[in-house]
């Protein structure tokens, strides 16, 4: 029944120069490390959703900060994503509304409550980002554990 589409992506980094960097670092930092530079990437694709949202739905301003990056505990990975079950009082299921579009609807007297039309505002920020943030994973990593190890120094 939903229209919402999980994609899930794998990609590969040169692992030689990031695990010579990751040597100089105990597990905890190496960690933090790696998290940094998932999000990093992640922000791309949230930057891009965010300018599409207010570019395609006039005085949705205020939802914008609910496209929100979850980076995963172990530091396997990261995602994007419209839906935030861990807030309360969140009007982020708004968005999937925009995304996806709604059926005409009406109440159970007949009065007319409308149709909202799909802007996949998102859908456009993954597939014109998603590129982008894949080729700048390597980059971002690099730069945060080498970012760690100079504070330790």
């Amino acid at each position: 029944m939903s229209n919402i589409v999980q994609a899930s992506y794998r990609v590969e980094v040169d692992a030689s120069k990031v695990n010579a960097l990751l040597a100089a670092l105990n597990d905890k930092e190496a960690k933090k490390a790696i998290k940094s530079g998932l999000r990093k990437s992640a922000s791309i694709i949230r930057k891009q959703a965010q300018k599409n949202w207010v570019a395609s739905v006039p005085g949705g301003a205020g939802l914008k900060k609910e496209i929100n990056i979850a980076v995963y505990r172990n530091a396997s990975g990261a995602r994007v994503d419209l839906l935030d079950k861990r807030r309360k009082g969140s009007k982020q299921f708004v968005l999937k509304f925009f995304e996806s579009g709604t059926e005409q609807r009406a109440t159970n007297r007949g009065a007319n409550r409308g149709i909202i039309e799909a802007t996949h505002f998102f859908k456009s920020a993954v597939d014109s980002k998603k590129s982008e943030a894949e080729n700048s994973l390597e980059r971002n990593i690099l730069d945060s554990i080498q970012k760690v190890i100079d504070k330790k120094k």
